[in-house]
């Protein structure tokens, strides 16, 4: 096996032009350094570059082509590059093995580009977008009279809605929702995540059709989502993520599409 230090691009391309060479630990070791060079480096530009020699000389249906694409994306997301990000998950989506993280990758790329730049924002709703976990049936739309959100409620699944929040934007303390479900009653619940991935939940609350259910959220009354959470409280700076899960399934009978319109999310 060859020990990749650094690996200038030069490096790799002299690597990948041996005849022998298909997919094999040396371009393990390849990925490996330009994960380094990324981490340790700080240099997103130069591990963009490895990625895509990486790639240029990799055999056809190689099964390292599709690793190598998420890599790339997400490199290519820090050096500034959302089109090219986007690309190489599009790429990347139709290979089995990394398509649901592809999935996720371009929801997560998606909720970026939406993302709520300051606070406190009064009308955050444009900042939605749908979840990984949605079903190819699921929607959501804007019209004259708010968010629709179409979910799909499936036996054993969750549907979620998701908006990132800009770390520059002030910190908010209250999450303000206004909520109608238009076909059965939907049980959904408000969740907070912090830029470390660490979770807080409210508990659910059932929205009824006709009548439009209002919530005032404080921040600090959310509880850790996980048992061994590493803080009891939210730090309001920290939220980069807020998500509306729609646990449906879970906690009622009913199944298939139902309309959630959403008239309110403000934070304060």
């Amino acid at each position: 096996m060859i020990a990749l230090q650094a690996l200038p691009l030069w490096g790799a391309a002299l690597l990948l032009a041996g005849p022998a060479w298909a997919g094999g630990p040396e371009v393990w070791a390849a990925l490996h350094d330009a994960r380094l060079t990324e981490s340790a480096d700080r240099d997103p530009a130069n591990a963009v570059a490895i990625y895509e020699t990486l790639l240029h000389h990799l055999p056809t249906d190689d099964e390292l082509e599709a690793e190598l694409l998420l890599q790339l994306a997400r490199a290519r997301f820090d050096d500034g590059s959302l089109d090219g990000a986007r690309e190489a998950l599009e790429k990347a989506g139709s290979d089995p093995g990394v398509g649901a993280r592809a999935r996720a990758w371009r929801v997560q790329l998606d909720a970026w580009e939406q993302r709520v730049q300051a606070t406190p924002a009064e009308d955050a709703r444009a900042a939605l977008v749908l979840g990984w976990s949605a079903a190819p049936d699921a929607a959501l739309t804007a019209d004259d009279d708010g968010l629709t959100w179409v979910t799909d409620v499936r036996d054993g699944r969750d549907d979620f809605l998701l908006a990132a929040i800009d770390a520059a934007a002030a910190p908010f303390d209250r999450l303000v929702l206004h909520l109608r479900a238009d076909d059965f009653p939907a049980h959904l619940r408000v969740i907070a995540e912090d830029a470390h991935g660490q979770r807080w939940a409210t508990p659910v609350t059932l929205v009824r059709p006709g009548a439009e259910t209002k919530l005032e959220l404080e921040l600090a009354d959310l509880l850790p989502a996980a048992a061994l959470a590493r803080d009891d409280r939210v730090d309001p700076a920290d939220v980069r993520l807020l998500m509306l899960q729609d646990v449906t399934a879970f906690h009622g009978s009913d199944r298939g599409e139902n309309r959630v319109r959403i008239d309110v999310l403000s934070l304060r």
